[in-house]
């Protein structure tokens, strides 16, 4: 399950930029379990906090902005002011249908380049797109504009990665490659935004506690735990108090 990806201590490759808990990617895997939303949030929260502490220590003061990238940003959330006023809840409904029918639950690659091209419509339908009135304060229309802007650049970071992943695991089913392929192989799905355009890679897993067809119980007498499962299984007592 997606996210922004983020190294174990919480840093990300941008400077000052920390991330824990549903935005952090890696942690859930190929799907995501009930509950693990509130362990992640709590362990990596505490984590987040004593990294971003030593962060700040060593890297006190402030940095200068980069102007160019405020008059970029300022100028496109003042874009929907610019054109003619238009139907912003249609166009969210449009999205909808788009993302269910073509990146849904059951995906295949036509519907995928399908819901591309769609999406690519309605993102110039959109820019076309002004507000009916009002101005900056407390504009809720203008709210919406800019939450759509978003629902579509995500939308398209999903369907372009589904339509790289050519297998069916966790909560992804490629009606078109049922199968799970093979587990050693697993790789993470990476998209990045570059000179204006989404490119979807992949990464290779690093299985550094244990490999797919491993354990790390193992037989010892007939109580079903090695050293190492011994082990566990006392700090998972002691966790418990």
């Amino acid at each position: 399950m997606g996210r922004v990806i983020c190294r174990t201590d919480t840093s990300t490759e941008m400077p000052g930029l920390f991330v824990a808990g549903e935005d952090a990617g890696g942690i859930h895997g190929a799907n995501r379990l009930g509950g693990n939303g509130v362990a992640n949030s709590t362990v990596f929260g505490g984590i987040a906090g004593e990294t971003m502490a030593r962060w700040v220590r060593a890297n006190p003061g402030h940095r200068a902005p980069d102007e160019s990238v405020i008059e970029a940003e300022t100028a496109q959330a003042l874009h929907p002011f610019t054109g003619k006023p238009g139907d912003i809840n249609r166009l969210r409904e449009r999205l909808l249908d788009i993302m269910w029918e073509g990146a849904g639950v059951i995906r295949e690659r036509s519907g995928l380049d399908r819901a591309l091209d769609a999406l690519d419509d309605l993102e110039a339908e959109l820019m076309a797109s002004g507000l009916s009135g009002g101005g900056r304060v407390f504009n809720l229309t203008w709210h919406d504009w800019l939450n759509l802007r978003s629902l579509i650049n995500t939308s398209r970071v999903i369907a372009l990665a589904a339509r790289q992943r050519e297998n069916s695991r966790g909560a992804h089913f490629r009606a078109d490659f049922l199968e799970p392929g093979e587990l050693a192989q697993s790789t993470y799905t990476v998209a990045r935004r570059t000179n204006g355009q989404v490119a979807v890679t992949e990464v290779p897993v690093q299985f550094t506690i244990v490999a797919p067809g491993e354990t790390l119980i193992k037989d010892c007498g007939g109580t079903g735990f090695g050293d190492r499962g011994i082990d566990l299984a006392d700090r998972g007592l002691n966790s418990l108090g």
